[in-house]
């Protein structure tokens, strides 16, 4: 996790950048075991694509996908911490998915897996082709400066939580106010991702 600060008048402003690990976990989990759950947004399938597993697609059935709908709205709303998911959804216990045993018998069939992409793949990971985390970071906070030149004023408080996911497609959503999910596609593009960050944060400045 990659934070910019500056203090303000108040608290000043906050703009948090990271990939998380969990939301990457059950992206990986869903189309590995070839589930197709009704979300609201559409989240594109992993990029690098991930193959369907026929041993996970064989557990992956109605229920286990209803489950997995239910952890993922978790994660994407903000209820389920990272922290708290890793430590609870994995082995010796997965406790996070003691009422959900459909959903758990996928996750201790594709757990480790599911590790290993997820890692492999991180978008702000150091050999990531996206640019580091560190210069992306430093990109929304020279945006906040672009603002307050053109406002003539100091920004206001606030926070933004920017999370980065290897998904396909240049896509990105706003899922709660102060959040911004965004794919590493989108920010290997640096106009599009700049531009992006300009519209989010105008309103924020």
């Amino acid at each position: 996790m990659h934070v910019r600060r500056e203090q303000g008048q108040g608290f000043g402003w906050r703009i948090a950048l990271g990939d998380r690990q969990t939301m990457t976990m059950a992206l990986w989990l869903r189309d590995a075991s070839g589930m197709t759950p009704d979300l609201d947004p559409a989240i594109p399938p992993l990029d690098p694509p991930v193959p369907v597993d026929e041993a996970l697609a064989a557990l992956a059935g109605p229920r286990a996908t209803a489950q997995w709908t239910g952890l993922w709205l978790g994660l994407w709303e903000g209820r389920l911490e990272d922290w708290f998911t890793l430590e609870t959804l994995g082995p010796p216990g997965f406790e996070l998915l003691t009422r959900s045993p459909e959903l758990k018998a996928v996750v201790e069939a594709g757990f480790q897996h599911a590790v290993s992409w997820s890692t492999k793949n991180r978008p702000l990971a150091p050999s990531s082709p996206a640019p580091p985390a560190a210069s992306t970071s430093r990109e929304a906070a020279t945006v906040v400066k672009q603002l307050e030149g053109e406002l003539g004023r100091r920004a206001r408080d606030f926070d933004l939580d920017i999370t980065v996911l290897p998904v396909a497609g240049r896509v990105f959503w706003q899922p709660t106010d102060g959040t911004l999910i965004v794919s590493e596609n989108l920010v290997r593009d640096p106009r599009a991702y700049r531009a992006l960050l300009y519209d989010v944060l105008a309103p924020l400045v």
